[in-house]
């Protein structure tokens, strides 16, 4: 699937958008950063990373600098065509340092843009709930589509809140971060709230009853619609063992969760693995193939759900 705005393509997304630039590393999920990577590749005078990260004696670094990029603000307004799209793939919408006029600009451009889904994710969440859970926000955003489709001569406002076409989302790569993050999230106004447990680092317990609905049209309140799931890359990455990806697959399809397989990362389980999996992580025997479509694949399927938003 090819990306339109980018420099990063997600087999869940058409698009990515990156209106910041910059990032600070927050949890093990940022052990290996492809975002830190990619904004170092490009951190030469003129290039788009100058400034935002650097390469060190021990690899890519980021310098701890955070700023829109005024030219990639209004991106996807120009593209006609309905697109999934994901948010800040190279830096953190919510991050601490971000002011929230700032925030409040792109969630703008998400507002004048209904035709497209807009793919939140955050390792953040302690910014993001009272961010969305103020009552002032509405007005401000409104604010700011004034001041960014000025030209058009129409009035702009909110006419839902949360906005239904986007998604948010917060990472949860560890049992330790799921338990952080995920009660913040059901806290957050959404139309839809995901995760992305990507890399997986251990099996995870998404509590069926609690995060998750206890059957398909079960469970009132706010729950986890849609999970997003895979492997570690970079050249440490460790392994994912088969079973915390089943885990997964099976606690949504008990819920009626939608689930996404990614892939499997740096390394995928041998030949043989996938259908009998008693071993532990550090006995299996892996095939270190990187991120190739060969590695999409959980017991011989694709999963590829996408899920309906539940205002």
């Amino acid at each position: 699937m090819k990306a339109v705005d980018s420099r990063l393509e997600m087999e869940w997304a058409d698009a990515t958008w990156d209106p910041l630039a910059g990032c600070t590393r927050k949890s093990a999920a940022c052990r290996h950063c492809y975002a830190e990577a990619l904004t170092a590749a490009s951190s030469q005078s003129g290039l788009w990373g100058h400034g935002f990260a650097e390469i060190g004696p021990k690899g890519p670094a980021w310098t701890g600098q955070i700023a829109l990029l005024e030219d990639r603000l209004a991106l996807p307004l120009g593209w006609e065509n309905p697109r999934r799209i994901f948010v800040n793939a190279l830096s953190d919408l919510f991050h601490e340092s971000l002011p929230v006029e700032t925030i409040d600009r792109i969630f703008a451009v998400m507002a004048l843009a209904p035709r497209h889904t807009f793919l939140v994710l955050t390792k953040r969440p302690k910014t993001m709930q009272p961010y969305l859970a103020d009552p002032a926000a509405p007005g401000r955003i409104a604010g700011a589509m004034e001041a960014i489709a000025a030209k058009d001569g129409t009035p702009h406002k909110i006419d839902a809140w949360p906005l239904p076409n986007v998604w948010l989302g917060v990472t949860a790569e560890n049992q330790k971060e799921a338990d952080r993050r995920i009660p913040l999230l059901l806290e957050t106004p959404a139309a839809v709230r995901w995760i992305a447990a990507e890399p997986l680092l251990e099996s995870l317990d998404l509590k069926i009853g609690t995060w998750l609905r206890d059957a398909p049209d079960g469970s009132a309140g706010a729950k986890l619609d849609w999970i997003v799931a895979g492997g570690e890359t970079g050249p440490e990455a460790q392994p994912c063992h088969p079973d915390w990806a089943r885990s997964l697959r099976d606690q949504c399809a008990k819920s009626g969760a939608a689930f996404f397989w990614r892939q499997w990362g740096e390394h995928i389980p041998a030949a043989g693995v996938e259908a009998d999996s008693a071993q532990a992580t550090d006995k299996m025997s892996w095939e270190r193939i990187g991120a190739r479509p060969a590695s999409r694949f959980l017991d011989g399927l694709l999963h590829e759900a996408f899920p309906a938003p539940r205002l």
